[in-house]
């Protein structure tokens, strides 16, 4: 087996704590750094290190002095490593002569995942590193902060949607604390259904987020197995439907009893509720829903299409993309966040299948569900 290379970086700051926590996660990362203070950098010899992580000191004129000095190498790397409120008050000079900003402390899943990006980008040229390279690792790095973007205002999303369904919990749980002995038994039935809509609400958001949380870091049984199909839908279909029946809508389903694909089962579960509780969401009252099936090379695939309202073209192009607010209410008023959709893209794609749609505004939506034959 090839004997993995180690980096040699430097880590430069004056705060000694920050730099001995920070070198552990560069280690681990396989990383060399070599920790050093303001003070100390001309008594250095940094000839074989080409990627420097700066910790702002609390003089930015000893910054701005450090990234010039580090910036007479074209082929050295400046990466400051600060939160976002500190690296917003830099000067616009010493933000033009680095190459990024990592964000610290930050989520371990977006720290590996930038220096992973240093390591590929340095490993061919360990002693230099040419001018397009650089390019190319700024355009990467750039593309990565996009990401963070999203994912923050995807949480300010959650963090709404969140809001909504405890508020209306709130306000009839204290109407009945306060009116008890006035409520009529017909209103309290009314309110009851009510506060479970929105503890469901609630409860299928936060099993959702932390889905998706275990499966971007990692820690999600994967378990793909020989599974029937059709038998996961008929038990998906048997939890719906209540809300088919109470949308009175005509509900098709034309799987044969059996079609063996190979996956997760949980995961499966997961992505076939999403998918049809959405077209029952956007199907008005009256409407159809057909559950069917087609082969592909080497793929099943299952499609669940509805009569509904279709998607918008704008935001066809934002669905399955962390930072968009991609769901509407549904036809009777039903709400949600387009989390579930998210998931399900990733859950199939973890499956070696995938989840895609066709729409047409007005004309109903059709998501294709397509997974590994067995064979």
């Amino acid at each position: 087996m090839e004997e993995r290379k180690t980096i040699a970086v430097a880590v430069i700051g004056n705060d000694q704590l920050d730099l001995s926590l920070f070198s552990k996660i560069l280690v681990n990362n396989e990383l060399s750094p070599y920790e050093c203070g303001y003070t100390d950098l001309p008594e250095r010899d940094f000839s074989s290190v080409r990627l420097f992580f700066l910790f702002p000191p609390d003089d930015n004129s000893l910054l701005a002095a450090t990234a010039a000095k580090l910036s007479e190498t074209k082929s050295n790397t400046i990466v400051i490593v600060a939160s976002n409120e500190m690296y917003r008050s830099l000067p616009q000079e010493i933000i033009e002569m680095v190459h990024d900003h990592l964000v610290y402390p930050s989520d371990t899943f977006t720290t590996v995942s930038k220096l992973r990006l240093y390591r590929s980008f340095l490993i061919p040229c360990l002693t230099s590193v040419a001018e397009n390279e650089l390019e190319d690792l700024k355009s990467k790095v750039l593309e990565l902060e996009e990401q963070n973007i999203s994912k923050d205002k995807f949480f300010a999303i959650i963090a709404h949607d969140l809001k909504n369904p405890f508020t209306g919990f709130l306000g009839f749980s204290e109407y009945i604390a306060k009116y008890y002995d006035e409520i009529t038994k017909e209103d309290l039935g009314d309110f009851s259904v009510r506060m479970y809509d929105s503890a469901r609400l609630v409860y299928d958001l936060i099993e959702n987020l932390l889905a998706w949380s275990r499966l971007r870091t990692g820690n999600i049984a994967f378990e793909p197995i020989r599974l029937n199909l059709s038998e996961t839908t008929e038990h998906v279909l048997k939890l719906c439907e209540q809300s088919v029946i109470k949308k009175e809508i005509n509900l098709v389903n034309t799987l044969p009893k059996r079609i063996e694909v190979f996956a997760d089962g949980n995961m499966l579960d997961t992505v076939v509720r999403n998918v049809i509780t959405n077209a029952i969401k956007f199907t008005p009252r009256g409407g159809v829903i057909h559950v069917g099936h087609m082969y592909e090379t080497g793929k099943t695939v299952m499609f669940v299409a509805d009569s509904g309202v279709g998607i918008p073209e704008d935001i066809q192009k934002k669905m399955f993309r962390l930072g968009y607010r991609v769901s509407n209410d549904g036809t009777d008023g039903e709400t949600g966040t387009g989390l579930g959709l998210i998931l399900s893209k990733e859950f199939m794609l973890k499956n070696d299948g995938d989840l895609y749609f066709e729409s047409k505004p007005g004309n109903g939506t059709k998501f294709f569900i397509s997974l590994p034959n067995v064979n």
